[in-house]
Parts: C-alpha cells; sequence; structure tokens
C-alpha cells in the first residue's frame, strides 16, 4: 500500500507569507505538516528551488516566542551546538534550516539511539556553558523572570487536581508542595546557565555519527543545569538517560547533587502532571503520579537515584517502595 500524501493542496497564506518574507521564492512550494507542539504548528517546506525549510505557525491564543528562540539560536552557534537557524521570525510565524538525519526516537531504544544519547549529553553539556543574566523562561532579549534560583524553582501554581483510582491527587500534591518549600534552600547557588526547557529525543537529530541539529528552541529558559537532566530522566526510558549522563559527565554522576536533581524532577514532574490533567491524559497523569510517588518515597528513606525508578519504559524493577 503506498504511503499517505500528507502534503497540504492549498496552504494558508501566513505559510507563503513566511517563505517570502525570509527571502525565498514561495510559488509552487510544497508543504507537510510535522509533529505539532504546544503553541506552534510546524510544516516541512520545500520549495520550488529545492530549498528545506521548517516553517511554524503560531497557534490561536498561545504565546509567541519566535523571537527568543531566534535568540537562543544565535547564542547556541555561537558556542559551537548545532541548533537550527532561525531565518527569520515575526509574532505570528518563523522560518528555519531543516536540520538533516531523524530525531532520536525510539521505544525501545535501539544501540544507535543509546549512542545519540551519549553524545547528545556531550551537546548538552556545551550547551550548559553559556550564561544567562536571570533564572525562568527568557524573553526575546536573554532576561529571565526570576533573579534568585529559589524565586524560578518556587514559581509553580499547584491547581487542583481530581483523585485517580486509587491514588489521592490532592494529598500527593500537597506532601509535594510542602518537600519542594522545604528543600528550595538546599538548591545550588550557581550562576544561571541556557537551558534548552524541551530537551527530550525528539528534539534532537541525528546521523548516527553526531547530533546534526537542536530544534523548538521556543522554551528555552535561564536555570540550573541538573534541571534539565531531570526533565529528560522524566520523559526518556532509563537506559536512554544512563546514555545521557555517560557523555554529559566525565566520571559518575556527583554524589551532592543527588537532592538537587530529585527536587527538580518533583517540580517538573507537578508541571507535567498538571498539563496532562488539562489534556485529560489519565495515562500520562498517572505515570506523573507515580513518577513524584516514588521520588517522595525515596526521599523519606535516604535513597536517591539519577536515573527515576519509574520511566516511561514500564521496565522499572518497581512501581511503589513498599
Amino acid at each position: 500500500m503506498p504511503a499517505r500524501d500528507t502534503t497540504i493542496a492549498r496552504p494558508h497564506p501566513l505559510l507563503l507569507d513566511a517563505l517570502t518574507a525570509a527571502g525565498f521564492d514561495s510559488t509552487d512550494a510544497q508543504f507537510t505538516p510535522l509533529r505539532s507542539g504546544t503553541d506552534s504548528l510546524p510544516f516541512a517546506a520545500t520549495t520550488r528551488d529545492g530549498d528545506e525549510l521548517v516553517v511554524k505557525v503560531r497557534r490561536a491564543g498561545s504565546r509567541s516566542r519566535y523571537p527568543t528562540a531566534a535568540w537562543a539560536s544565535a547564542r547556541m552557534r555561537e558556542a559551537g551546538v548545532p541548533a537550527a537557524q532561525i531565518l527569520w521570525h515575526s509574532i505570528e510565524a518563523c522560518v528555519e534550516t531543516c536540520c538533516p538525519g531523524r530525531p532520536i526516537e525510539a521505544e525501545p531504544p535501539r544501540p544507535e539511539d543509546l549512542d545519540a544519547a551519549v553524545r547528545a549529553g556531550e551537546v548538552l553539556r556545551r550547551l550548559h556553558t553559556i550564561e544567562v543574566s536571570s533564572f525562568g523562561q527568557l524573553d526575546g532579549y536573554g532576561i529571565g523572570q526570576h533573579a534568585t534560583v529559589q524565586g524560578w524553582f518556587l514559581a509553580l501554581p499547584f491547581r487542583s487536581t481530581p483523585n485517580l483510582d486509587g491514588l489521592d491527587l490532592p494529598n500527593l500534591l500537597n506532601r509535594t508542595r510542602f518537600v519542594l518549600e522545604a528543600g528550595a534552600d538546599r538548591l545550588p547557588t550557581t550562576a544561571p546557565k541556557l537551558l534548552h526547557g524541551d530537551w527530550v529525543g525528539r528534539h534532537l537529530f541525528t546521523d548516527d555519527r553526531r547530533i546534526t541539529g537542536v530544534v523548538d528552541l521556543e522554551s528555552v529558559r535561564g536555570g540550573d543545569p541538573l534541571a534539565e537532566l531531570a526533565g529528560w530522566s522524566l520523559r526518556e526510558p532509563a537506559p536512554m538517560t544512563e546514555a545521557l549522563l555517560a557523555g554529559y559527565f566525565d566520571g559518575p554522576f556527583p554524589a551532592d547533587s543527588l537532592l538537587p536533581l530529585v527536587l527538580f524532577r518533583l517540580r517538573i514532574a507537578v508541571s507535567l502532571l498538571h498539563f496532562h490533567a488539562s489534556c485529560d491524559d489519565q495515562s500520562m497523569l498517572r505515570l506523573r503520579a507515580d513518577q513524584i510517588q516514588a521520588d517522595l518515597d525515596d526521599l523519606d528513606h535516604g535513597e536517591l537515584t539519577a536515573v527515576p525508578r519509574i520511566t516511561p519504559d514500564c521496565r522499572s524493577t518497581e512501581r511503589r517502595r513498599p
């Protein structure tokens, strides 16, 4: 059976206008929808001259962060990080280079995916050498919303969430808020570094020899690099986290970073839980609740681990500590 043709027969004028504004001939350009994000609708674009590009348009009602992506792209590329180059942007759309290769996205991970995750760790370490002036989401000038890591860490709204079958979510979130508030002063007082903000395999491209592209830069922020490692570990299979950490660190995971890592992991898991609740995604909601519960239990027992016990690959050795 032939593959389904997903090329748009009549592209939206905004896509054509963006290509023209970026200096490309939009006549007869072909557009193919890509995996959409929370704020953007991305399309692979091929011009009549053979240019391979990505054009993104802002979702209705979402906040435009294309100026932030353009600022971050320039900073990353200056530091040797192979970020997609933003060629043109406005409030409504942006045009960027198309990264060669494929995303690091496979379940279960193949040997080449684990090798790519090691290289992704090396690229991430380079990214985290870039200093910024403040914490939190960055604007188009690279300025964040918080002066301190504690201000950024605690700026997490806890919203009401209904119970899941067999799980008291309000009580779990109340317990987590207490732990985060008590642990905020235990965070490192290092200067903020540039974080990708959504560092997962699907945003990294590889040709199976190197990382060829880092994409989706709209969520960059200033923060502690441990938060980036924590976010990856919650959303990728355990072997992928082990591989990323092997590339990021020259040796074993630093013991004095375990507590801050787990605190960041709790904070991010709460944010993800609220997002899944807003989408009524019961499966992912339960995964995040299980991850939060496991880390809280491990904190109680003083048995912290760099790789979460509960990961999306469902190959964890246990679901709950007795």
